[in-house]
């Protein structure tokens, strides 16, 4: 039996009492805008006649709009209960019994700080505000009952007016306590849930040069309604981001993210499910890119080793034509232009009959590395590059970015040097056998678009490539030396995963 029923009783309640009280900040948004309930409200004590000891409204000609509003604000006693016994279970709960719960069912000392300092910590937090919410709830919650959607049927006591007129004087302090509550708690159930690991183990599935690509591999994590669900294999995978410096960083970044995928999807180029999710503690901003897990026998690069090499054509020619929509939006009169990694390993075959060693005519493809955003909007970066240099040596980031860091990002504009990028991986792949053949059908791609810059040849295609390896293997090499200063001289945690080593 679970030790904390309590605690997860507690948050059950607050979740469905959540729900409620969003509803209701949206009817005290409206009503702070509509003309019909402004009117109600600034002749409220003109609207009611007497019959003896009951109240009942002079015209009940109300506005549907306005009567709506009305209902959602006055109305709607079982969600009103619901907020009430919420708070009330907050109220009383122990405040180290949630300390604990969260030191279990959470993997990090830190996190579970972060998220009890939600509840107890700082200028009034979710504890404190369901205080200032208990005496009015309480007061007002009798009279709620006695008001529904049809303004005839509406019957109350002097007693009932009066707490209704009490309440529009609250008006602004109620609508501030519930955005301020709903700001925390929605911080705290997206941070729980992106930190609950039960029985849990991660997965690493991959290295990046820069990045590493992880799941949870089994156990059980929390969903919206923090229900458990046993996973056995995630259907997402995470890349961890480079730091941001700070949270409207982190805004801008989403943005990108976000409208990345929407113009690549215009294109017609097909992209995974992703989902972007940070967590906060104190100065340190965390953020990591989901995206929905693929078949990795799939991935080019992957199958280019299984494939003849009248396959691998086939496959190269379908990245090309997927290449093709970006080159054709690119040459348009337009003030967005679009950037991409091309290589092979970014690539996922959407094979009609999976088939490992076939490609087909009617095969698909989708484009996997959507978490770096590269596009430009009149001729600006939309993506913050200097956040993606935080990867880099502390002792090389000035070198990176005054030597390296605007011709890096220009190579993803450039089409030609994208498909040399391309080709030129066949060396790290272990594959250069079929470089001769790629090269007569990239350049009869290069003269079909009218693509700048003439034909690749062999020779540049081998420059090309030294030159990278030379690059990636010094910068390996420098992360090497800045974990060993971090870890070993400074005494302070490296915050990377590095790969081994990396066949070239």
């Amino acid at each position: 039996m679970d030790e904390f029923t309590d605690i997860t009783a507690m948050l059950d309640a607050l979740e469905r009492a959540h729900r409620f009280k969003k509803k209701r900040l949206v009817f005290m948004n409206r009503a702070s805008v509509s003309a019909e309930v402004l009117k109600l409200r600034d002749g409220f004590d003109l609207l009611w006649k007497r019959e003896g000891n009951e109240y009942r409204l002079r015209d009940v000609r109300i506005p549907p709009g306005a009567l709506s509003i009305l209902a959602g604000l006055f109305g709607r006693r079982d969600e009103a209960k619901a907020i009430l016994a919420a708070d009330r279970a907050l109220g009383s709960a122990d405040p180290l019994r949630l300390d604990k719960y969260l030191a279990v069912k959470t993997a990090r000392i830190a996190a579970a700080r972060h998220l009890y300092g939600l509840f107890y910590v700082g200028d009034r937090p979710l504890a404190a505000l369901a205080r200032e919410r208990l005496p009015y709830l309480e007061r007002y919650l009798p009279t709620m009952g006695r008001i529904g959607a049809d303004p005839g049927a509406i019957v109350l006591r002097k007693e009932d007016i009066d707490i209704l007129w009490e309440i529009i004087q609250l008006f602004d302090v109620i609508k501030e306590n519930l955005k301020r509550d709903g700001a925390l708690y929605e911080r705290f159930r997206r941070d729980f849930r992106g930190h609950y690991r039960e029985q849990g183990s991660l997965a690493i599935l991959g290295f990046g040069e820069i990045s590493t690509v992880m799941s949870l591999a089994k156990g059980r994590v929390m969903g919206r309604d923090f229900s458990l669900q046993r996973v056995e294999g995630s259907r997402m995978v995470w890349k961890r981001m480079p730091p941001f410096p700070s949270g409207a960083e982190v805004d801008r970044f989403e943005r990108a993210y976000v409208e990345y995928r929407e113009i690549l999807t215009g294109l017609g180029i097909r992209v995974p499910e992703q989902r972007l999710t940070r967590f906060t503690y104190g100065k340190l901003l965390t953020v990591y890119a989901g995206q929905a897990r693929i078949n990795p026998a799939f991935v080019g690069h992957v199958m280019l080793h299984r494939l003849d090499a009248e396959n691998a054509l086939r496959l190269f020619r379908k990245v090309l034509g997927e290449l093709r929509k970006i080159h054709e939006f690119n040459t348009r009169a337009s003030g967005v232009k679009i950037g991409i990694d091309g290589q092979l390993s970014n690539w996922v075959l959407d094979s009609r009959d999976g088939a490992l060693t076939h490609v087909h005519p009617d095969d698909g493809m989708m484009y996997i590395d959507t978490s770096t955003p590269l596009y430009r909007k009149d001729g600006r970066e939309q993506m913050n590059p200097e956040v993606f240099i935080m990867t880099t040596p502390s002792f090389l980031r000035w070198v990176v970015r005054r030597f390296f860091l605007q011709e890096v990002l220009d190579r993803y504009y450039d089409l030609r040097l994208v498909i040399v990028d391309i080709i030129a991986n066949l060396h790290k792949e272990q594959l250069p056998g079929l470089i001769p053949q790629f090269l007569p059908v990239a350049n009869g791609f290069i003269r079909e678009e009218g693509i700048l810059g003439g034909e690749i040849t062999r020779e540049e295609i081998d420059k090309y490539y030294a030159g990278d390896a030379f690059i990636w293997k010094f910068y390996q090499f420098a992360r090497r030396v800045d974990r060993f200063i971090t870890e070993k001289i400074m005494r302070k945690k490296y915050s990377y995963r590095l790969p081994g080593k990396i066949k070239r």
